[in-house]
């Protein structure tokens, strides 16, 4: 990892071990989440991973990514928009997103308590994204009922508009 990587991810680490001493005193059920935002190729997905690789090196090992992207609008949906060749062109922006769908998702992991053992009745299912096909698939992320933190990544999760706003009022740490 090069060094500025490394003291980004040490700088992140210590927040989040902040977050779960503060969740041990005040409530062990409750998930942390954080909302990780940038542009396009700003390194989200990079500091993810690299996070989560130094959490469980801390030996935190129950952390999830719920990655954005699985949050596309499928191009059949794409076509039924008004303007189609518009909702093709602008792929990627906020419009093109079901941003309802990942605020739901949002307000299940914060209301759903965190477990001890796995509990496979309570695993929550997200969407991932196939750039092979183009468009998103269905429960292709699995959190499970254990993850204490989850780490919410993509473009828009800290976008100030709704419904996007929303979701900063639920997370944790940003």
């Amino acid at each position: 990892m090069d060094g500025d990587l490394v003291k980004t991810t040490n700088k992140l680490n210590d927040r989040v071990e902040c977050l779960l001493t503060r969740q041990k005193l005040s409530g062990p059920t409750q998930r942390i989440l954080i909302a990780l935002a940038g542009v396009p190729g700003s390194g989200k997905t990079t500091i993810s991973d690299a996070l989560i690789r130094e959490l469980k090196n801390n030996g935190i090992l129950d952390v999830a990514v719920l990655p954005m992207d699985g949050f596309h609008y499928t191009r059949t949906t794409l076509s039924s928009f008004h303007d189609p060749d518009q909702a093709f062109r602008r792929r990627g922006a906020p419009f093109t997103f079901n941003a309802a769908a990942l605020l739901d998702l949002v307000v299940l992991l914060k209301k759903t308590p965190v477990t001890t053992d796995d509990e496979p009745q309570t695993i929550i299912k997200a969407p991932g994204f196939d750039h092979a096909r183009k468009d998103p698939i269905p429960d292709a992320i699995e959190i499970s009922s254990r993850a204490k933190v989850v780490i919410i990544e993509g473009n828009y999760v800290l976008l100030d508009q709704e419904p996007w706003s929303r979701i900063s009022t639920l997370v944790d740490d940003k």
